[in-house]
Parts: structure tokens; sequence; C-alpha cells
């Protein structure tokens, strides 16, 4: 049901968004979110291009001549094989030209070559448009959100309903007469949940992992629709657990072994290290919030006004802490929401850095073989 309190705090927030501040800041951070987009799309059209011509290419090449399968980087660490290129590439320079004569005569692996040089540009402009997007978001956030707000922020986020996911402060928190719950109904109401969101689908040439998550996200905006909150927090649960896997997973396998993270509290422990090492301030607060809840949720033991995870998700039909409501249905999506844009903060900056790694030995013998 939907009253005048919920309907005054979507007028609010309607108004907060209007100003002629917060208007340039959201359309400039969608123009810089599209370049960046578009950016993106472009390297990794040019980059399967490259993979697939060199993984072909170079099986051709080892089948003709595996004397040089010593010379090709075989380890399990990114930064390893980076610099194991490298020696090569510095230190015996006439069997890099010697590899590449060889090289030549390989039709894929020649035409690799050739794509290289619009790689790298494909590569520097999208890094550039990142950087140029991840830089307005911060100074737009650093701008717009006062210490009012966040600390608002930080007394939502204590009951669960977790707002870091948003890059212009929307939500008209210091109302007083608004309450928590007033937000949490706006969400429901007509298709604002679908408009949050509405990234996430908008989404082209996902991977397998990816769309069997989209499949679950649109079930479960459907189950909340239709009142089945209950369902929809066990598929939720399933979506959490994958992102905060896919946090804990990031910079693996690049500067040290990669390891498994079966256990939440190693995840956690993990994560904690990432957010210290990339000190980026809004990630850091909001991570430590989201990982606040998180652990409320999954706890043995019960926490009053959270959503028990256990009894849901091992079936304990017999306990009455199996009902969720709208509210908790709200806050379990938006703990997803806020743990998704982190690790796909951690994730894309990981990407970055094993490109990085990876053209870096690639930018060189392009380099050598013009000075040839």
């Amino acid at each position: 049901m939907f009253d005048a309190r919920m309907l005054k705090a979507l007028m609010k927030q309607q108004e907060r968004t209007q100003t002629p501040e917060m208007q340039e800041a959201i359309k400039e951070q969608e123009r810089l979110s599209q370049i960046m987009r578009d950016k993106r799309e472009s390297f990794y059209k040019l980059q399967d291009q490259y993979i697939d011509l060199l993984r072909v290419g170079t099986e051709k090449f080892l089948s003709k001549y595996p004397k040089y399968k010593d010379d090709l980087p075989s380890e399990d660490i990114q930064i390893l094989i980076a610099k194991k290129a490298l020696d090569v590439a510095i230190n015996n320079p006439s069997r890099i030209t010697e590899m590449n004569k060889h090289m030549d005569e390989i039709e894929e692996l020649k035409k690799s070559n050739e794509l290289n040089p619009s790689i790298m540009v494909a590569f520097y402009e999208y890094l550039v448009a990142f950087t140029e997007f991840e830089d307005r978001l911060k100074e737009d956030r650093k701008k717009l959100f006062t210490n009012e707000y966040m600390e608002k922020m930080s007394e939502y986020a204590d009951n669960g309903v977790l707002l870091y996911f948003l890059e212009t402060p929307d939500f008209p928190l210091l109302e007083p007469e608004i309450s928590s719950n007033d937000l949490l109904d706006s969400l429901f109401y007509v298709n604002n949940l679908e408009t949050l969101l509405g990234a996430f689908f908008e989404m082209k040439d996902v991977g397998i992992s990816m769309a069997r998550k989209l499949d679950d996200l649109a079930i479960t905006l459907w189950l909340i629709r239709n009142k089945q909150y209950r369902s929809a927090s066990r598929n939720l649960f399933a979506l959490i657990e994958s992102e905060h896997k896919k946090a804990a997973n990031a910079y693996e396998g690049i500067v040290k072994k990669r390891q498994v993270y079966k256990k939440g509290l190693h995840r956690a422990k993990k994560i904690d290290n990432l957010v210290s090492s990339l000190k980026d301030e809004w990630i850091s607060v909001a991570w430590k919030k989201v990982d606040q809840y998180y652990k409320k949720v999954v706890a043995t033991i019960p926490v009053s006004g959270v959503v028990h995870r256990n009894s849901i998700v091992h079936g304990d039909y017999d306990n009455s802490l199996i009902e969720v409501d709208r509210y908790g249905a709200a806050k379990l999506l938006l703990l997803w929401l806020n743990m998704r844009l982190i690790a796909d903060s951690f994730c894309t900056q990981e990407e970055i850095f094993d490109h990085l790694l990876q053209y870096l030995p690639a930018i060189i013998l392009h380099l050598k073989r013009k000075n040839n």
C-alpha cells in the first residue's frame, strides 16, 4: 500500500534531482559512462579477435617449432608471465628475432601481430575513459554528498538500508518526516526497482555466468512484485554469495598464486586487504557498512530485525524466522546491489592492471620489431 509519506518521499527525490548542480552532475556522469562503455566494447572486440588468432596461431607454431616451447611463458601468476616475456625480449634479442621470423610464417600469428598497434590504442582509450569517469564520480561525490548526508547514510546502513550505490545524493534522507521505510516503499512504486537495476539488463554480450545471474535477478524482481518475499530472498542469497566470492577473488593469480576462499570469514578478510590497498575512500566506507550488515544476515544466531539466511537456505519451515516481509527483501536487494558494485569496482581495476601486464611485453616486442 502506498501512502502519502511514500509519495512525499518520491516528490522530494524528484525535487533533489532537478537542481542545476545535480542535473549537470547526472548528465556529465552519464556522458562519461557511455564513452567508457563504448571504448571498452571497442577494446573487447579487438581483444577477442586477437585472442582467437593467437590461440590458433600458437598451436600451429609450437607444432611446427616445438623447440620454442620453453621460451613461451607457462607460469600461473600473471606478473611472472609478463616478467618471463620481458626477460626474453630484453636479454635475448637474437632469440626474439629468430622467433619472430618463424612466427611470420604462421598466418594467424602474423595477423595477431598486425592487430597489436590497434589493440594498444583501444586499450589506452578505454583506460583514459575509465579514469575520466572515475575522477568525475569521485569529484561529484565529494562535492554533493555533505557530511550531514553521509552521516544519515551511515545511520540508515546500520539498519540495512545500504545506499552506497548512489552516484548523486538523490534520496531525501534529511527530510525529518521521511523514514527509511518510506524510502524502501518508494522502491516498490511502479517500475522503480526495474529502473534502479536497468543498467544490468542492458549489458551486452555477457558471459554464461552473468547470463545466469541476470536470469535469477529477473525472477527475483518478479517474485518481489508478486509478494513472494521468501522465495525472492532465497535467490538473493545466492546472488549475494556470488558477489562476495567475486570480490574476494579479485587480483588472484596476478601477483601471487591464485587462492580459493571458500569460507565467508576468509573472503571478508581478503576484501578488507583489498580495500586497504586500493585506498578509495568511498569504497572503504561502503565496504565497512556492507560487511557489517552481511555478517548480521549470515550470523548463526539470528539478529533481531534482520532476515536470517540459515533458516531460509536450510528450509527451516517450522520456524517463524523463515518469513520475510517486503522491507526485509528490499534490504537484501540493496545488500546485493552494493556488494555487486564493490565487486565490479575491484574487478574493473584488476582487469586494467591485468591487461597492462599482458600487453606490456607485446608493446616492447612491437617496438623492437619496428626498430630492427
